[in-house]
């Protein structure tokens, strides 16, 4: 044995329906950079006794998250008063409205927990037993994010369509590969033993390719089905259609400045939203395309789609670093040179009426509950001098 590790284990509930797999967290030897079997669970207690430090990293906060989200505490977080503790999980989701309410928090604390051992390269393993050596669950983390495509085609008998996931230049066809969903939104999913966020899609979306490559619409359900299932996706989605006219726009109307707090650093920050007309993107975002699909005046589907245009964005990015901004990491703006967390009020205050005349809008936070006035202003200290006899003090 090389060294003990926190061992993230995802465990299925498939008699709690609607809930997603829930983490539990066990201490796991690791040598030669496999995982071994299960030492004990990972608690404060047995993270001591094994001296392993995990204070004040992700894995005090994963721990955290792990422990809200066992059965017997949200049991007891969820069960209504009067009920007897033989209420278990299982009656409290037979209630509609509990059900969504608990649904939610788990999907929130999901949610960040996926986003802190993703980010952390934790071990993480799905559905281990304590007999199996932890390796054989394993799973790899995915370096890159996927992007669905919604693909239309035009037939003598209605539409095909179906989704593929881009992995980069890979292209992704969910029939032909091993496919499990963690999390339906934000959107997490194993695929072929690794784990992988899905841009603007419900996982669930992708559940009917599981087992065939496309779904045949019939002429007569067409309007119907676009309505219930494609539109309410198609405006976060790339779309490739086969057999229909698409009419694409790619040209920038305006453009915003948000000014924001990044949370993780402290100060205050502007980010850029680029306005298309009938769809805007933020520069930090991966989100390339926004479609849309009606129908004509003979019932023809006619697409929209438009498509960010980055030449054009850098210029305005250019055209701001040359007004002592720079891009950081998260593809925000903050001031070149100041390190005060409320620089960018300053440069905003310097540059609004240019920017204004530019027909730039500036959005601006409001700080502790007060809006922030852009004006000029000044102070002015005047010290007055009160005679005493032949002495004077200020």
């Amino acid at each position: 044995m090389d060294s003990l590790c926190i061992c993230y284990n995802l465990v299925d509930h498939n008699n709690l329906p609607g809930i997603p797999p829930l983490p539990e967290a066990y201490i796991v030897p690791v040598t030669n950079e496999r995982l071994g079997y299960v030492e004990k669970q990972a608690t404060p207690a047995t993270l001591k006794s094994f001296e392993i430090p995990y204070l004040d990293t992700a894995h005090e906060q994963l721990l955290e998250i792990c422990s809200s989200l066992k059965t017997a505490v949200l049991e007891q977080q969820f069960r209504p008063a009067k009920k007897r503790k033989t209420f278990g999980l299982v009656d409290i989701l037979k209630d509609p409205k509990i059900k969504d309410v608990v649904i939610n928090y788990v999907n929130n604390k999901l949610s960040d927990f996926y986003e802190l051992v993703i980010k952390n390269e934790y071990s993480v393993i799905h559905n281990a037993q304590r007999k199996d050596p932890f390796e054989v669950h394993r799973l790899s983390i995915g370096k890159s994010i996927l992007n669905p495509i919604l693909e239309f085609t035009k037939t003598d008998e209605g539409i095909d369509y179906a989704f593929s996931l881009k992995d980069e230049e890979k292209v992704i066809i969910p029939q032909n590969h091993s496919i499990q969903i963690l999390l339906n939104e934000p959107s997490w999913i194993v695929v072929d033993k690794s784990i992988h966020h899905i841009n603007n899609l419900n996982a669930n979306k992708l559940k009917p390719f599981f087992s065939k490559e496309k779904i045949t619409i019939a002429k007569k359900h067409i309007k119907t089905y676009l309505d219930k299932v494609i539109i309410p996706v198609i405006k976060n989605v790339d779309v490739i259609a086969n057999g229909f006219e698409i009419v694409i726009h790619k040209n920038i109307a305006s453009y915003k400045l948000e000014i924001i707090q990044d949370f993780i650093k402290g100060n205050y920050v502007a980010k850029v939203i680029f306005n298309y007309g009938e769809a805007s993107f933020d520069y930090n975002s991966n989100k390339k395309t926004s479609s849309d699909v009606h129908f004509g005046d003979n019932e023809e589907i006619q697409i929209t789609q438009i498509k960010r245009d980055p030449k054009a964005e850098k210029e305005i990015i250019d055209l701001l670093e040359s007004k002592d901004l720079k891009v950081n990491a998260n593809l925000l703006l903050e001031t070149k040179t100041s390190d005060d967390p409320l620089a960018i009020f300053n440069w905003v205050q310097n540059h609004h009426k240019d920017l204004e005349k530019e027909g730039v809008e500036i959005i601006l936070p409001d700080l502790d509950n007060k809006s922030v006035n852009l004006d000029s202003h000044e102070i002015e200290i005047k010290n007055k001098k009160k005679m005493t006899g032949s002495m004077s003090k200020e």
